[in-house]
């Protein structure tokens, strides 16, 4: 008997471990009950699905095993998982979904090669200091689409960040939320040092499993390189640091003089708090700091998301990419 489409479904999720949350999205919206006795309608089913979710579609027959089309695209940062079940599924996803965006921001500059300084520069012309959305700003403003992966490929979510290049082109997917912008905007940073310094081969992808504030680089040149970039980019020095003076700081106090101390030396009062935390490790004391530091707590996906829907040209994918993208990104 011909495979049914829900038992494609399941084949499909326990030979790629993939998430329902992700076939389900990569699943067309034209698909239903009277298409199973369709054999074209099926064929095409598998064609949909493997386009959106990076497979080969040739390898979704019934007699066959999904294979990845992106597998081995890919630098992986602090992995720790299954590295032949787990990577390929997140290289590809990722790798398809960064093209679908590419298609939807026709035009694009380049930051191969731009200076942490420069950039610092040229968002500072406007800015007291720079925020998590200057950044994203500024990457949309050079036509590398942003968006956070509220859909994820696997149920361990592991992944911190991801930077793609193809054709010349980048994009940047986010994984890792917070309910304050101050350690998202420096991941985030520190993808985009990633592509400013070349660090991104064509047609493949370069994943940080883990917060590179949390991580140590542990003699990687690129990740301590990419951090350096980063911290110049969102202090104004590459090796920047706190010192701490006297027994320390207690919530209030270390949001008070995050303020003082951010606005006097323009830099984000949450990236200066978080900059104390990584010098003293009184990191509850941090987090107690946060709410005090902003007015209202704020996830970051919902940010992200909110711009790049605002960003998107919708008009340039067909339905089914637009549809896809739109439940990747949480239905924004």
């Amino acid at each position: 008997m011909p495979e049914s489409a829900q038992q494609f479904k399941l084949r499909l999720s326990r030979a790629t471990g993939l998430t329902d949350l992700a076939i389900n999205a990569a699943w067309p919206d034209w698909w239903s009950d009277d298409a199973e006795a369709s054999s074209s309608a099926k064929a095409e089913l598998r064609f949909s699905v493997a386009r959106k979710l990076g497979l080969d579609p040739r390898s979704l027959a019934e007699s066959e095993s999904p294979r990845f089309v992106w597998d081995n695209f890919a630098k992986y940062k602090n992995f720790k998982g299954d590295i032949n079940r787990d990577q390929p599924a997140i290289t590809s996803f990722g790798i398809s979904v960064s093209r679908m965006l590419m298609r939807a921001v026709p035009s694009h500059l380049s930051l191969l090669g731009k200076s942490a300084s420069e950039l610092r520069e040229s968002i500072l012309a406007s800015q007291t200091f720079i925020r998590f959305h200057d950044l994203l700003g500024l990457l949309w403003g050079v036509g590398i689409p942003t968006i956070y992966l509220r859909v994820y490929p696997l149920a361990a979510k592991r992944m911190c960040a991801m930077a793609t290049r193809s054709n010349d082109r980048n994009a940047i997917l986010l994984a890792k939320d917070s309910q304050y912008p101050a350690s998202v905007a420096f991941h985030l940073a520190h993808e985009i040092g990633h592509i400013a310094l070349g660090h991104i081969n064509d047609q493949s992808a370069l994943i940080d499993m883990e917060d590179p504030a949390e991580e140590a680089a542990h003699g990687d040149d690129e990740e301590i390189s990419a951090d350096q970039f980063a911290l110049e980019l969102l202090t104004g020095d590459p090796h920047f640091s706190v010192h701490k003076e006297g027994r320390g700081r207690s919530a209030a106090q270390l949001a008070a003089e995050s303020i003082e101390k951010g606005n006097a030396n323009r830099i984000e009062p949450g990236t200066l708090a978080l900059c104390y935390g990584h010098a003293t490790q009184e990191w509850p004391t941090v987090q107690a700091a946060m709410p005090r530091i902003y007015a209202e707590a704020i996830p970051a996906w919902s940010v992200t998301n909110k711009i790049a829907n605002r960003q998107i040209a919708w008009e340039e994918l067909n339905d089914e990419s637009a549809s896809f993208l739109q439940a990747v990104m949480g239905g924004i």
